[in-house]
């Protein structure tokens, strides 16, 4: 994945303290909830994302996780994790690499708000952007779920806080 031909739209970063060994087991932990969740749009791979080819040859480059949707090819969820000692930097970026037909759906779409006609996401109806939101909602879902079963937070704590607690009937 070459970085340089992508924008970045969206990314936060978390540090998980003592789990500096677990790279390998947060990927794993992400593919069973994907693989749980079983969307046949949604896929998911391990790459090598770099910014250059004379930087990746001087060894500066990093192991990505990568979700894609199908439908919506211009996005990516990536994931890149890096051992700092015993602590574990987790960074999800969201990247946008725009595509010649989407920009010619851009450029024709005759309903689009004056300067957001060749923004990416510009061509996506109402529909299509409420897909495209559950797409990356679902990674992150997975993400999360990663990180609280390398962490051994409580998962049905976790439920109980989404449907709000105070709840009474």
């Amino acid at each position: 994945m070459h970085l340089r031909n992508h924008r970045i739209v969206e990314q936060t970063h978390t540090v998980l303290d003592g789990l500096g060994h677990e790279v390998v087991g947060l990927q794993l932990a992400m593919e069973r909830k994907l693989a749980a969740i079983g969307d046949p749009e949604i896929s998911w791979c391990s790459e090598t994302a770099e910014t250059g080819f004379f930087r990746a040859i001087l060894g500066k480059r990093r192991d990505a996780f990568v979700v894609s949707h199908r439908r919506f090819r211009e996005y990516h969820f990536v994931v890149f994790c890096q051992a700092h000692g015993t602590a574990l930097h987790v960074a999800a970026i969201v990247l946008v690499s725009p595509t010649m037909r989407n920009d010619l759906r851009r450029a024709v779409r005759l309903d689009a708000e004056p300067g957001a006609r060749f923004e990416v996401g510009g061509e996506l109806d109402a529909f299509d952007e409420l897909e495209c939101r559950g797409f990356l909602a679902v990674a992150r879902l997975a993400l999360r779920h990663a990180i609280r079963e390398l962490t051994n937070d409580d998962l049905e704590e976790d439920a109980e806080l989404r449907l709000g607690s105070g709840h009474t009937e």
